[in-house]
């Protein structure tokens, strides 16, 4: 058996040991005993040359993971960051994950880790249902797009030609505002307007009604201030110019043709399914689980789609291009579009090591990192987190989903096209005992 040592394997490492001051902090020093030991041992299978992971060495006809003919290119990867999650959520950075990974047409990797609650022994699997919070907004672009397509609007119509009894404190900007305001969060209006009503649990019904009384601070298009209720001002646009919900659309459209057999937008769907993980919050003592509640699924838009690890490698498909015949080229070429620069913030920096700058097309941002654009948003509610992201060249997509607020979901991605793009760089310009050396020397 020949060893050599994987760069992938190590940096992985590299980003636990990294990890281990906040578990530490959160769960205790035995468990963090645990964590590390448990890392370490990622690290040395990482360093095996045994063999294709298909050939039985490592895992199970049985498991939810899956391979393809694009195997022997993604090996290292892929079998690393399934460690890495997997060790984590073992690790009580989670209760539970579920992750899919999509490249070129082909599930990489669908698996679901850990409990559906702290607990109980209910295991998650690849169709355990999560909220995706704000990662539901690219579904209303891409719903728009189509609707688009299908000559029903146009991204620049007024958003009076659709909604004709909307109005506004200061009537001039009323004109001016357009449905590509609405999903770039460019319409004028101050960050997260009546956000604070959705957490108390007015209905957006109720809160729409309130519009009227807020005053525009910039032009609409001029600068960018993220929205929630504005935002789902889009399901009354499309209702408007279709005659059916903004649910009956998502269906319609998007979840049954791309085979989404789990995905839905309201709190029934969710409740009534008997495969759904559990919101938990963090607590001095642990992880708690909390009951679910309908907040947020009146702005279905904004923050109200269900979905399992399964339905979102269908929708990886699809963002990667490879259903052109439900969401055409073209749509993805339109919601991907810059249309607005964001700030670099910290939050982001902090985690996309090498992350050049920030914007934000139609409900997706678009990241420029490592020289690639990627296209990504994150999304939180009540308990749940969730990342997706994808490479519209590459055709690299990855959705990670969290039955916990934690702060661990924030640096998986970024880790993941860390490591996909490094490994493409090196092994085209250095061999494998330089490439060792980079990584010792960069991560010191």
């Amino acid at each position: 058996m020949r060893v050599h040592m994987g760069k992938i394997g190590i940096l992985f490492w590299l980003q636990g040991v990294r990890g281990l001051q906040g578990v530490l902090k959160l769960q205790g020093l035995r468990k963090s005993i645990r964590f590390f030991v448990s890392v370490l041992l990622v690290l040395l299978l990482s360093t095996l040359n045994m063999g294709s992971i298909t050939d039985g060495l490592y895992f199970s006809e049985k498991s939810d993971l899956y391979f393809n003919k694009f195997q022997n290119r993604f090996d290292n990867l892929i079998f690393n960051f399934d460690h890495y999650i997997q060790q984590s959520v073992d690790n009580s950075l989670s209760p539970g994950a579920a992750v899919a990974i999509v490249y070129r047409g082909s599930i990489l990797l669908l698996k679901g880790y850990g409990v559906k609650e702290t607990g109980t022994d209910e295991k998650i699997d690849t169709h355990t249902i999560f909220r995706l919070g704000s990662v539901s907004k690219g579904f209303a672009s891409v719903l728009s797009g189509i609707m688009v397509r299908e000559g029903y609007l146009n991204w620049d119509d007024c958003l009076l030609n659709h909604i004709p009894d909307f109005r506004l404190r200061d009537t001039s900007y009323v004109s001016q505002l357009s449905i590509r305001h609405i999903l770039s969060h460019t319409s004028g209006f101050p960050v997260h307007a009546y956000t604070d009503m959705l957490d108390a649990g007015i209905p957006y019904e109720k809160i729409k009604e309130l519009l009227n009384g807020i005053s525009i601070h910039y032009r609409p298009g001029a600068v960018y201030a993220y929205q929630n209720v504005i935002y789902s001002l889009i399901s009354d646009v499309l209702q408007q110019v279709s005659g059916k919900t903004y649910n009956e659309l998502l269906r319609e459209k998007i979840f049954s043709p791309l085979n989404m057999m789990y995905a839905s937008s309201d709190y029934t769907a969710m409740v009534q399914n008997n495969n759904t993980a559990l919101p938990h919050l963090s607590t001095k003592s642990g992880w708690k689980s909390r009951p679910l509640n309908d907040r947020y699924y009146s702005v279905a838009p904004a923050s109200g789609i269900n979905a399992s690890a399964s339905d979102m490698a269908q929708w990886l498909l699809a963002l990667t291009g490879n259903f052109p015949d439900i969401i055409a080229h073209q749509i993805l070429e339109e919601v991907t579009e810059i249309n607005i620069h964001t700030p670099l913030l910290q939050t982001y920096r902090s985690t996309w090591n090498g992350l050049q700058n920030t914007s934000y097309g139609l409900g997706w941002r678009i990241f420029r990192f490592m020289d690639h654009d990627i296209v990504y948003h994150g999304g939180y509610v009540e308990g749940f987190r969730t990342e997706v992201a994808f490479d519209p060249v590459e055709e690299m997509g990855i959705a990670v989903l969290f039955n916990a607020n934690t702060s661990f979901a924030s640096s998986c991605i970024p880790l993941f096209y860390e490591m996909l793009f490094k490994e493409e760089t090196d092994h085209r310009e250095t061999s494998p005992d330089v490439r060792l050396l980079q990584a010792i020397q960069t991560d010191q």
